[in-house]
């Protein structure tokens, strides 16, 4: 086996970092980086520094040397606008000449794609560099599900084109579940990369969400015994974000019936709201929650420090997860139940998404109906009245979790392309889809570009206008004069 230099753009903070929050795409991409770094590759790792994630102000942060768990590795964590600095990512490139470069999730991949594109036929040691992209998740169905929050559809174009900038420029991918991976053919088809070219190439993998083997150690005590807890009360846990996919009516009406007939049955929630994608959801379970008679029985702890969230795995009796039955999360995964396979957590979830449909197979969590609040109550008392078959599945997750879904097994496919990465045989061909069309959808990118810069210019401008125009004297007296006259209007 060779070493190779492989720059990985992903999203920050991963797991091993003390932030106040880690992300789905944190973990992720700790996925990736963990399994490449344990076969000796030398890395380069740009993050995306999720701004609710870090203090308020955070800069960037650039280290040729990172040191964590034995390994060293160069890592830049990016805020913002230096992570969307195209120039600032390409000659991050050019310095460190990798092999390959990999997208760990959806908007990294997007910005690994500009980085292939602007460094393809350049010349010198990052001439045409090859890339692997990892769509985390169908990203047309969380436009779909964002579109439904907002009441409009204006989020889809800019999906769309992101994701289609990716699929014209990668050599491969990797999807969350096969359910995904179908889905992206028929992507890749729309964009013309299912082509003579490419007929038998593999252009999709699977990689499922994924966990460390490592054990959580318990730290000390954050449920029992705390905010009305008592020891033999029936924890029921949610751990993370409330995203545009959570059931909240499904999951408090099957609590609130599940509470009427069992006062052990507690609620205890870390996470809440996600500034980046959705700030209505939680909120408006808060809502719920204080208009109940059972209010006292919801312990809402909202974010809490990473290092203290498996403390809670270990405490609760159960994990919950709930979703609607959408796209996004039948193409989608649970990093949340894979945290609790690993604890030894029992799972309690909708059945959904294609990771909950292999757990009920198992025999490794339970599974209810999604939208069907009787069955959740039903679920609910039976586990809650008996805590030996909720043990007992607690450790089957374990088993199943650390058997199919730890980091090495589930990155396989990655760590042999790797090893001998190969372009698409289509990379640089013309498709005969679309024809001029197509040339003109390339152009979509820039048109966007500059749309947005017109769009702030002009707000500058007119910002700035404003600012002269209530600054002058007649302006002033011209505003005095119409206050004056409203009152009088009112006197009258």
């Amino acid at each position: 086996m060779s070493s190779k230099k492989i720059l990985i753009l992903g999203m920050s903070p991963m797991p091993f970092e003390n932030d106040r929050k880690v992300y789905g795409t944190g973990i992720r991409t700790w996925q990736f980086v963990h399994p490449l770094l344990e076969k000796g590759h030398r890395l380069c790792i740009a993050g995306y520094a999720i701004p609710s994630a870090y203090p308020d102000g955070f800069k960037s942060i650039r280290k040729k040397k990172y040191h964590h768990g034995g390994y060293e590795f160069e890592y830049h964590i990016l805020e913002k606008d230096d992570f969307e600095n195209s120039s600032l990512l390409i000659d991050l490139a050019r310095s460190f000449g990798p092999d390959c470069i990999v997208g760990c999730t959806f908007y990294p991949s997007y910005y690994a794609a500009k980085i292939k594109n602007a460094l393809a036929g350049t010349g010198g040691k990052a001439k045409t560099p090859l890339l692997w992209a990892d769509l985390f998740g169908h990203v047309m169905a969380e436009a779909q599900a964002r579109a439904f929050m907002d009441g409009n559809d204006a989020a889809l174009f800019h999906y769309w084109n992101s994701e289609y900038n990716i699929l014209k420029t990668a050599d491969i991918f990797s999807c969350v579940s096969k359910r995904q991976e179908y889905a992206t053919i028929g992507e890749l088809g729309a964009a013309g990369r299912l082509n003579r070219f490419t007929s038998g190439y593999k252009f999709i993998n699977t990689i499922p969400c994924g966990l460390p083997l490592e054990d959580y150690k318990h730290k000390k005590t954050v449920i029992r015994g705390k905010q009305g807890i008592k020891k033999d009360d029936f924890v029921v846990l949610w751990s993370g974000g409330y995203n545009t996919w959570t059931d909240i009516d499904t999951l408090f009406n099957g609590l609130i019936k599940a509470m009427e007939k069992d006062p052990s049955i507690k609620f205890v929630s870390t996470g809440g709201e996600i500034p980046e994608q959705d700030m209505k959801t939680y909120p408006y379970f808060l809502s719920l929650i204080k208009s109940s008679v059972f209010a006292g029985r919801f312990i809402m702890k909202g974010w809490i420090p990473g290092e203290e969230v498996p403390d809670h795995y270990l405490e609760a009796d159960i994990g919950i997860n709930i979703d609607k039955d959408i796209y996004e999360v039948r193409l989608g995964s649970k990093n949340r139940i894979l945290d609790w396979f690993r604890a030894g957590l029992c799972v309690l979830s909708s059945d959904v998404c294609e990771l909950t449909g292999l757990m009920a197979d198992a025999g490794a969590g339970y599974v209810f109906g999604p939208a069907d609040s009787g069955e959740l109550a039903d679920k609910l008392l039976m586990l809650a009245s008996d805590r030996e078959k909720v043990k007992a599945a607690g450790r089957a997750g374990k088993q199943f979790g650390l058997r199919e879904f730890n980091f090495n097994k589930t990155t396989r496919a990655l760590q042999q392309w790797v090893e001998d990465p190969v372009m698409a045989p289509d990379y640089g061909k013309e498709s005969g889809l679309f024809l001029e069309k197509e040339k003109a959808l390339e152009n979509l990118e820039d048109i966007a570009d500059r749309q947005k810069k017109m769009i702030d210019e002009r707000d500058m401008k007119i910002s700035e206008l404003e600012g002269i125009v209530r600054g002058r004297a007649p302006y002033r007296i011209y505003n005095y004069l119409r206050i004056a006259g409203r009152k009088i209007k009112k006197k009258k």
